[in-house]
């Protein structure tokens, strides 16, 4: 349980790593075609895949007494940092910013808030699975895809509040995790490790040969969806088998320590990413300069997040609504 623990939270760890990289190129103009794509493809679908996990594997709502107390506990842990960044960083225009965060997620921390419509609808299958479906999981997945059916019509008849379009992305990866979290002793009988491992790295080359001749970043309709998709579970499958297989040492445990704080990178890091660039020269990437200063961006902004997140860590009402967390 412990390595199992600690490989969730390195494989954390490195999903923000490259989030924060990401940013680096996004917010400085200097995306590239090559090492852009394997982030965009990994970063945020790992994420998924971890919630959707640890939604699977973790104790089922028995009660609605106990629907309601978890998902207290995940709108604070959610919603509260989601607002309350939405308000403090457009506080002369907060209605405004509201009712267009509210139509378009990613105008603000997206994340927080499709985790937490994932979450309410997986709670509220198992709460009627367990209340009226006598415990049987096919009343789970029959809730499930209902739910899942009802978001794709939204995204297919043109609905923009809460972003359907953003929910169907991401979906597919928490479905499948979350069903391997149900079922991962059947997973590991029915598919062996080493076979795990030889499909892991045959996945990894043909992700690699998708990231250099297609374009994994922008969706141009239902197929390349669909062939984005299938490269991101074919590169995220291979770093999750590579960091299972990945024996204790210091670098693995330091990623692990990385991962449990990425909810306070994920909201602070990005505002830093250009710190060093207040011109907005837009350097090319692959290139002396450009890797340079790339480098130098990222320790910066790294260097400033951590500060803050000490900062706010320590004073209770902060920590709360900034990143969601009672003071411990």
């Amino acid at each position: 349980m412990k390595e199992r623990n600690e490989s969730l939270d390195c494989l954390k760890g490195i999903a923000i790593l490259l989030v924060m990289f990401g940013h680096v190129q996004v917010h400085n103009h200097m995306t590239d075609p090559y090492l852009y794509d394997v982030i965009k493809s990994i970063q945020m679908p790992l994420f998924f895949l971890v919630s959707g996990y640890l939604a699977g594997k973790g104790t089922k709502i028995q009660s609605v007494e106990q629907f309601y107390a978890r998902m207290k506990k995940r709108a604070a842990a959610y919603l509260l940092p989601f607002f309350s960044w939405l308000v403090l960083q457009h506080l002369t225009y907060v209605p405004r910013a509201l009712k267009t965060v509210l139509f378009q997620l990613d105008y603000g921390l997206w994340f927080l808030m499709t985790l937490f419509l994932f979450t309410l609808l997986a709670y509220a299958a198992q709460l009627i699975q367990n209340l009226w479906g006598r415990g049987k999981e096919m009343v789970f997945w029959v809730i499930w895809f209902l739910g899942c059916g009802v978001i794709l019509a939204a995204y297919l008849v043109g609905v923009t509040f809460l972003s359907p379009s953003i929910l169907v992305i991401y979906l597919p990866y928490y479905t499948v995790a979350y069903f391997v979290g149900m079922h991962e002793e059947s997973v590991g009988k029915y598919v062996p490790v080493q076979q795990q491992r030889w499909t892991a790295w045959i996945g990894g080359i043909v992700f690699l040969m998708m990231v250099v001749k297609l374009d994994l970043v922008t969706v141009t309709g239902i197929v390349m969806l669909g062939v984005q998709t299938i490269a991101s579970f074919l590169g995220c499958f291979w770093l999750i088998r590579a960091v299972l297989d990945w024996k204790d040492c210091r670098a693995k445990q330091k990623l692990a320590q990385l991962g449990l704080y990425t909810l306070e990178i994920y909201v602070l890091h990005y505002q830093f990413a250009k710190v060093l660039n207040p011109e907005g020269i837009i350097y090319t990437f692959w290139s002396m300069e450009g890797l340079l200063y790339a480098g130098a961006a990222f320790v910066v902004m790294s260097a400033i997040t951590a500060v803050l997140i000490y900062i706010i860590d320590h004073a209770g009402i902060l920590r709360l609504f900034l990143f969601g967390k009672y003071k411990k």
